[in-house]
């Protein structure tokens, strides 16, 4: 069995629709002003930027985990977010094992990247509205067996934008088997600035 193999299974052990286009009604042009309404009613221009979640950190410390990379190694999970202004975006999940000096383990990077566009509100029956997330393309990959890339057909983004946390953003990640999906609270990242929540 490869190695990369190997370092997944042990990871699991340890762990919208877009904007639709309005029907032409003349052959006039769209004024910048209808270009700017037309953009807000899709989603808050405020969410445009770069947001970044704080390390999701968990101590492998059963037998099988302490017999594979010793005592103290622990599984990091780093997320971040990327939104243009156009509502294309790209959402990032990288894991890894480190050990007990904080040193990446060989073969246990895992990159999840979900290419997708913003869609319109939806709101359900017990959950807050949110953001549906349009998925262009989505893939796991493996950057210690650069063959090892594998298409996420059926993977599912959500944004959620919670009242009670000004500033914060919420994303709810589903992968096809159901292994790795997770909620996640992430804040703007420092040096990037969206236009104002009102």
């Amino acid at each position: 069995m490869k190695p990369w193999i190997t370092a997944a299974l042990v990871l699991a052990l340890g762990g919208p629709s877009s904007a639709q286009t309005p029907a032409a009604t003349s052959p006039r042009q769209v004024t910048d002003e209808e270009k700017s309404r037309t953009s807000e009613t899709v989603f808050p221009a405020w969410i445009a930027g770069r947001w970044t979640a704080s390390p999701f950190d968990v101590e492998l410390n059963s037998d099988f985990h302490r017999s594979v990379y010793g005592a103290g190694a622990r599984s990091v999970r780093l997320v971040s977010l990327t939104i243009r202004p156009t509502g294309e975006g790209t959402f990032t999940v990288t894991s890894s094992v480190r050990d007990r000096s904080g040193r990446t383990v060989p073969g246990t990077r895992e990159v999840e990247e979900v290419r997708f566009t913003v869609g319109d509100l939806t709101r359900e029956p017990g959950y807050q509205p949110h953001y549906t997330g349009r998925i262009v393309r989505a893939e796991r990959r493996y950057p210690d067996d650069p063959g090892s890339t594998v298409q996420l057909d059926g993977a599912k983004l959500d944004l959620f934008v919670p009242d009670s946390k000004a500033g914060a953003l919420n994303v709810r990640f589903d992968t096809p088997e159901g292994r790795g999906s997770f909620w996640e609270t992430l804040r703007r990242a420092q040096g990037t600035a969206g236009a104002s929540r009102p």
